[in-house]
């Protein structure tokens, strides 16, 4: 079967395992959220070899991940489980809580309410003072770019009605709820950031 190559994940991998490699120092487990293709997945276990990464995605979403994990056979690198991050329990983990978690460009393509779903089930399986990595665009006080109001358009229209770019102080409240506080607002590359939170012990 065909691997499939995003090539924005081409783009943005490097500038994202660097500002990782910063937080995530300690040897843990990292669990991806929404891993699409798996290819940051692959590269971060290539660099970040004292990490160990679990990716989830979709039941639908899966086949290329599989392929993108199968192909690299990173000793780090599990196989990807599914995980739907709107079912109210994340059953699939089964209790299990690891040191580091992960998404990138998820909370814009989801809800309000997806959103808030995702730092409940974070927060459940993420131990006292883990990090939580998110990766992709906000706004702050309005849209920051012309592209970034172009690419919430295009959300609401072929997406979902109400996915779009969130605001920065609505995902800190969002964290803070569930105990997730914001240490970290790193600038990234084409308006995006890295929004890094850690769990209160």
């Amino acid at each position: 079967m065909y691997k499939p190559i995003r090539q924005p994940c081409l783009r943005n991998q490097d500038p994202i395992m660097k500002v990782l490699s910063k937080y995530f120092c300690e040897s843990g487990t990292v669990l991806e959220l929404a891993c699409g293709t798996a290819q940051h997945a692959v590269y971060c276990c290539q660099h970040l070899t004292h990490l160990k990464w679990q990716p989830t995605e979709r039941a639908d979403n899966l086949d290329s991940a599989q392929l993108w994990v199968e192909d690299a056979d990173l000793q780090n690198l599990s196989r990807p489980m599914v995980l739907d991050i709107n079912q109210p329990e994340w059953k699939v983990l089964d209790g299990k809580k690891f040191e580091y978690a992960y998404c990138s460009n998820l909370i814009h393509f989801i809800t309000d309410e997806s959103a808030v779903k995702v730092f409940s089930g974070v927060s459940k399986h993420l131990k006292d003072n883990g990090l939580f990595a998110i990766y992709g665009p906000i706004n702050i006080n309005g849209f920051t770019s012309d592209g970034n109001a172009n690419l919430d358009a295009w959300l609401k229209a072929d997406i979902h009605p109400k996915a779009g770019i969130k605001e920065l102080e609505s995902i800190k409240k969002w964290g803070s709820n569930y105990g997730l506080s914001l240490i970290e607002n790193e600038s990234m590359p084409a308006n995006n950031h890295i929004l890094m939170f850690k769990k209160l012990a």
